[in-house]
């Protein structure tokens, strides 16, 4: 009598336990990034509000003028920065470019002065945007001039030269 008692029990419990198994699932693997040479990327930092609204330029001494333009592909939508030189071409360390997209997400990158050489004119950075406004900033680093807020402790100065609002392709 026992055994017929204990085997429904078992059964039971067994069930149960085999029910009871793991039904979450485990984090997907992303691939990472991969960055041309000679750019880097930095992650968005989340310290200040998102803006798609355009702000001045700083104001540059004629003779460390440089020009920088930006595009949006109709098409697949990536947004092009390119670099066209300027007077003060052979000062620029370096040159950053920052992508506020419509949706909310930051990106941007660097490219650094190669030793013994300066950054040539038609070099650019590659971004991917959106079918709506997205917000291009452009940077750049120069190796001497007197930039709005003075000179750094390492005789750089950073100014910043574009500011525009690409409009939805």
């Amino acid at each position: 009598m026992k055994l017929t008692a204990a085997l429904p029990a078992a059964l039971l419990i067994a069930a149960l336990i085999l029910s009871a198994g793991c039904t979450g699932s485990s984090p997907e693997a992303t691939p990472a990034p991969t960055t041309p040479p000679g750019e880097t990327t930095a992650p968005a930092e989340t310290t200040e509000p998102i803006s798609l609204v355009p702000v001045p330029t700083d104001a540059m001494p004629d003779d460390y003028r440089v020009s920088v333009t930006a595009q949006k592909d109709p098409i697949n939508r990536k947004i092009t920065v390119t670099f066209n030189g300027g007077k003060g071409q052979e000062n620029v360390l370096q040159m950053t470019a920052k992508v506020t997209r419509s949706d909310g997400t930051t990106e941007e990158k660097t490219i650094t002065k190669p030793s013994g050489s300066t950054i040539r004119t038609g070099d650019t950075l590659e971004f991917a945007g959106t079918a709506t406004q997205d917000r291009v900033e452009v940077w750049v680093t120069m190796d001497r001039a007197l930039s709005p807020t003075g000179p750094s402790p390492d005789g750089e100065r950073v100014f910043k030269v574009y500011d525009v609002l690409l409009p939805p392709k």
